[in-house]
């Protein structure tokens, strides 16, 4: 998110430098030139902050680098919009104000000074304390690590643990076995993260590779895929060795050639698990060979776009699990040394566990895994309910996992709809969202790339309503309510992705919520963003003058009170 803010302050020095250009008396008082050396400042530091991003809350002294970075970001902006406003100020309107504005700008010089100064700094700070650059990463992000080590681990899931899925199951054999079609047929599994897709696309493969195909490939796709390392991976996959450099240092054409000499005139089964990019399906078709065998390629994704490639009627989407299938997955894993029933005094507080879960099977088997390690009394059980945080960097056996999994999609948004998706952490738990206020809230904060507008043929309104459509493609957002053509009307934000961009949204947006209470916040807070939900009162005393210095927007929710002016 560190790298967003920054194409987004990007866009914004750029709108500010070509209105100040228009003014007379920019060049001479400075502006425009500090605004330029603003900009370039700030572009020299988005690569690294890329792969702060890629390594999200892991690296304390980076995550604690990447705090200043963005309260000068904010400072920053705030220069550029006092800019704009002055560019669109004071013509014609008599001498006074004229001299008014020289002093505005002087001002803003000096502001714009002292932000490029804190810029440098904070510059210097990350060569002085070791702070890794991008090229020196190494290693895949963690979170993408701990999807992968998941996804290997569903080889060795008991059946215990498969519940809610015999339908999708049987349904996926016929597919994948049954089905008469001598082609080869591209299967999607779609849905949002940790829903199962993985667990039951690998218990079909377990089942029917061995028996019903003379090959199969089993495939973990990490989001820094390339190509050829996939191909790599399933050249050693296929191999009857299971060893071997798999074509190390071959070039894609060898490593196609390899693939499609494997799998000639034989039946095969590949599953690619986690596909994020519809790209890598067309750049991986020539190594799947059609001689009409029957052969099957099975994909798992959370994006609707990819699922699509799908052959015609080959596309299953999963759902969280309703309460009775969910209650017997938790039986079974945080009882699993025993009854696989739970005690009659703790099923209240079972049941407030499950609830936080959702129906979402990864987030069920995390905690149920954690409350199996724990004694079978209300204190002990009592005490993970209340302090149960759905955050990756949580010490908790498996909920960091959970969240890393969870916090991949968001992670993997481009900026402007990560910007858009963190702002819905506004809204109260299951609330329906309305479409038309939720895309004009958007265009309101600016949110809209101004690129991508054609006010002849494309609205702001028509690209947020576009930003919408991919949030549901991408599985973040689920469509509740639908209109006549099919596009959402009502959504809403699953529970545990709601806490997670709550969390973030705090750290990284400076937002805060606050539902039900007197508002607090501490002097030591910046308040970027702030929504009020039935909230008593803001006053002097609890919220410092400092904390909202750099406020932005404030949304009011079922709110009779009001930020007095001498905040």
């Amino acid at each position: 998110m560190a790298e967003a803010i920054a194409i987004s302050l990007s866009a914004k020095l750029a709108v500010a430098l070509s209105r100040s250009a228009a003014l007379g008396l920019s060049p001479l008082l400075g502006v425009q030139s500090e605004i330029a050396a603003a900009a370039r400042d700030l572009d020299l530091l988005r690569a690294f902050l890329r792969f702060v991003d890629s390594h999200h809350g892991t690296d304390a002294l980076a995550t604690a680098w990447v705090k200043q970075v963005r309260d000068a970001a904010f400072e920053l902006e705030d220069v550029a919009d006092e800019c704009c406003y002055l560019s669109g100020s004071g013509h014609g309107r008599g001498r006074a104000r004229g001299w008014v504005n020289v002093r505005a700008r002087l001002a803003l010089v000096r502001q714009l000074r002292k932000a490029r100064e804190r810029l440098r700094q904070l510059s210097a700070a990350k060569e002085q304390y070791g702070i890794r650059s991008a090229a020196a990463a190494g290693p895949a992000p963690p979170a993408a690590a701990i999807s992968q080590v998941l996804a290997e681990s569903a080889h060795f899931v008991e059946k215990e643990e498969i519940v809610g899925f015999a339908a999708h199951e049987k349904q996926l054999l016929e597919w994948v076995v049954d089905d008469p079609d001598p082609r080869r047929t591209l299967v999607s599994v779609w849905g949002m993260g940790g829903v199962g897709k993985t667990t039951l696309v690998t218990s079909v493969f377990r089942e029917a590779a061995p028996s019903h195909f003379d090959c199969g490939a089993w495939v973990a796709v990490s989001q820094r895929f390339t190509v050829d390392d996939l191909l790599r991976k399933i050249v050693k996959e296929l191999q009857a060795a299971g060893g071997g450099d798999a074509g190390a240092g071959a070039g894609y054409r060898s490593l196609v050639e390899d693939v499609r000499g494997h799998l000639r005139n034989r039946r095969y089964l590949v599953v690619l698990d986690d596909v994020w990019d519809a790209h890598l399906l067309e750049k991986l078709r020539h190594a799947f060979v059609d001689d009409a065998t029957g052969s099957r390629v099975v994909i798992t994704t959370r994006s609707r776009d990819v699922a699509k490639a799908a052959a015609h009627g080959r596309t299953m989407t999963l759902e969280p699990l309703p309460w009775r299938e969910a209650w017997t997955l938790f039986c079974n894993v945080a009882f699993k040394e025993s009854s696989r029933s739970c005690p009659s005094h703790l099923q209240e507080i079972a049941a407030n566990v499950l609830e936080r879960c959702r129906g979402l099977p990864l987030a069920i088997v995390s905690v149920a895994n954690l409350l199996a390690l724990k004694d079978t009394t209300e204190f002990a059980w009592s005490n993970v309910r209340d302090s149960l945080v759905w955050d990756k960097s949580s010490s908790d056996l498996g909920i960091g996992e959970a969240a890393s999994v969870l916090n991949l999609s968001i992670d993997d948004l481009p900026h402007h709809l990560r910007k858009c998706f963190l702002s819905c952490s506004i809204y109260p738990e299951d609330f329906l969202i309305k479409r038309k206020i939720l895309i004009r809230s958007w265009v309101a904060q600016g949110f809209v790339d101004e690129g991508l507008l054609d006010h002849h043929t494309r609205t702001a309104e028509d690209v947020a309503d576009g930003y919408l459509d991919q949030l549901v493609q991408r599985s973040l957002m689920q469509a509740v309510v639908r209109n006549e053509f099919g596009r959402a009307k009502r959504c809403v934000v699953h529970d545990l992705i709601r806490e997670l961009i709550t969390l973030r949204s705090r750290e990284e947006e400076g937002f805060f919520r606050f539902a039900n209470c007197k508002v607090t916040v501490g002097s030591d807070i910046r308040v970027r963003n702030l929504a009020l939900d039935r909230c008593e009162g803001v006053d002097s005393q609890s919220v410092p003058k400092v904390a909202l210095a750099s406020l932005l927007p404030c949304i009011w929710v079922r709110t009779r009170c009001c930020i007095p002016l001498s905040l």
